[in-house]
């Protein structure tokens, strides 16, 4: 019996001694994560928000005349600018990259500061013609020409509404002017938040009884774009959706201009520099601006002489006479 418990134990402590001297098995490897990483959704270089579409910069003349408002399309435009025509009467020239509505106009002649501009954002320029005047500039200067009087095939007309007020294109259909997609804007601006406490707001009189003023909207924040024509008051909205011209910033460019043509037609100098002031998120500020050459892109610049910074969404440039007047609007 003692043999016995003797073995028992030799046993017992040796199946301990392996069992303490066995390797311990390694730890499971982890699961592998099948799910792909999510892709981050590229920034438009001109609105510093997400880039829904992206395909050759267009621009295109749009008619703001009595007869031409509501406009289709300007609430999807990434920048607006808005100038001096003949006779006291503004055009507008949208500037479009991150998104392609489907239908924007009314659209109307060329001019030769339009054609700069458009050449300025490397894009298609959308227009009906115009005098010989204004449309040499366009082959000078190489200009993606899409004109209706060459492509009528890239437009449409309304018959609800009379001409001169009645031609309708889309981003999409411009596009179809080149055979090679034009390459995307590049990084212009740096982009920060909006200010904690937005001034009230901005008017802008152009002289000829025109007057555009920005209101800052707390539950869009952002500005509220109302055109005031003769006295008559209209807040700037879609045609066709009825969306609110909503803008985050808003820059004024003064550029001296003159009547050089029996027509009316304007020369606006838009090579040079000269004094600007910024409605930009909310902050109102002064400085500069300047362009150096055709190819080259106009700078603005803050009082100190940095660039400036946006915020956000949707600019309108004011290019206006050195006589306009320009006042922040008190607080209701």
């Amino acid at each position: 019996m003692v043999r016995f418990m003797v073995r028992f134990v030799i046993l017992m402590a040796a199946a301990l001694c392996l069992a303490g001297c066995a390797k311990a098995s390694p730890p499971s490897p982890p699961v592998a994560n099948l799910d792909p990483p999510e892709a981050e959704i590229p920034l438009s270089p001109i609105t510093g928000e997400p880039l829904v579409d992206d395909g050759s910069p267009v621009a295109v003349s749009i008619g703001n005349n009595g007869g031409a408002r509501p406009q289709s399309g300007l609430s999807k435009a990434d920048i607006v600018y808005e100038v001096l025509a003949e006779g006291g009467i503004t055009r507008y020239l949208a500037i479009y990259h991150s998104q392609a509505p489907s239908e924007v106009g009314p659209v109307r002649s060329g001019r030769p500061y339009l054609a700069l501009l458009a050449k300025e954002w490397g894009a298609v320029f959308g227009h009906c013609g115009g005098d010989p005047k204004d449309l040499e500039p366009i082959r000078e200067w190489k200009v993606a020409d899409a004109d209706e009087f060459n492509r009528g095939d890239l437009y449409w007309r309304d018959k609800s509404r009379i001409a001169p007020n009645n031609l309708y294109t889309s981003v999409k259909n411009l596009r179809k002017a080149v055979s090679t997609p034009l390459p995307a804007p590049e990084n212009r601006y740096e982009f920060t938040s909006w200010a904690e406490t937005p001034v009230n707001g901005i008017g802008i009189d152009y002289g000829f009884n025109y007057k555009v003023e920005y209101r800052y909207s707390s539950d869009h924040k952002a500005y509220e774009r109302c055109v005031i024509d003769a006295g008559e008051e209209r807040q700037q909205k879609d045609r066709d959706t009825e969306d609110p011209v909503m803008v985050s910033n808003v820059i004024i460019q003064f550029a001296a201009s003159k009547v050089a043509y029996s027509d009316g037609g304007l020369i606006i100098d838009l090579i040079g520099d000269g004094k600007a002031q910024y409605l930009l998120g909310g902050r109102w500020e002064e400085g500069t601006w300047e362009k150096d050459a055709v190819e080259e892109p106009t700078l603005f610049r803050a009082k100190e002489g940095n660039p400036i910074e946006l915020a956000p969404g949707q600019t309108w440039v004011q290019i206006v006479p050195k006589t306009a007047k320009v006042h922040v609007l008190e607080t209701k």
